[in-house]
């Protein structure tokens, strides 16, 4: 009997798992504020919690009308609404602070928007997190890029809000 089968088997095998490791990260969200995940134009979605110190984005804008729509749904503490804010801060490639805006959530989905009209391309550089606290808090978050933006791929395309179990089951 001959290894033969498996002399073709576990090549193929590690070949898709690398190919796998490679294609993941890609689409997924960066905890490095210096290797941020490029956003796309359109709606870009994750969760986060207080367990990391944020997510870090980027996308070249400009010149011209950008305009940006934030959106987020707290998670809640076992299973109910919990008023909690999740913070978006933006700056440039210099390292010159655009803007910082809060979305509070309780219960429901929370919306704020934001806009500007650049008279360059440049690099707009975005930074999410949570408020921190002793108990796990967080939610699903939404940025969407309409207007004057380089085209790439939205990020998180299947990701669905984290709901918490509920403490007590019905």
């Amino acid at each position: 009997m001959t290894n033969t089968p498996w002399m073709v088997v576990v090549p193929s095998l590690r070949l898709l798992l690398c190919i796998g490791g490679l294609a993941g990260p890609a689409s997924a969200q960066s905890t490095d504020p210096h290797y941020p995940t490029v956003l796309g134009v359109g709606v870009n979605r994750a969760n986060i919690t207080n367990d990391v110190r944020g997510h870090y984005y980027s996308f070249m804008a400009g010149p011209g009308h950008v305009d940006v729509e934030l959106a987020f749904k707290e998670m809640g503490v076992f299973g109910r609404p919990l008023p909690q804010h999740l913070n978006f801060n933006f700056w440039n490639a210099d390292g010159v602070r655009l803007s910082h805006i809060e979305v509070l959530s309780q219960g429901s989905v929370a919306h704020r928007h934001t806009d500007a009209v650049l008279p360059a391309r440049q690099r707009i550089n975005v930074a999410v997190s949570t408020q921190w606290g002793a108990i796990k808090v967080g939610g699903y978050y939404e940025i969407e890029l309409k207007g004057a933006v380089e085209a790439a791929a939205p990020v998180g395309a299947g990701v669905k809000p984290a709901e918490p179990e509920p403490l007590v089951r019905p």
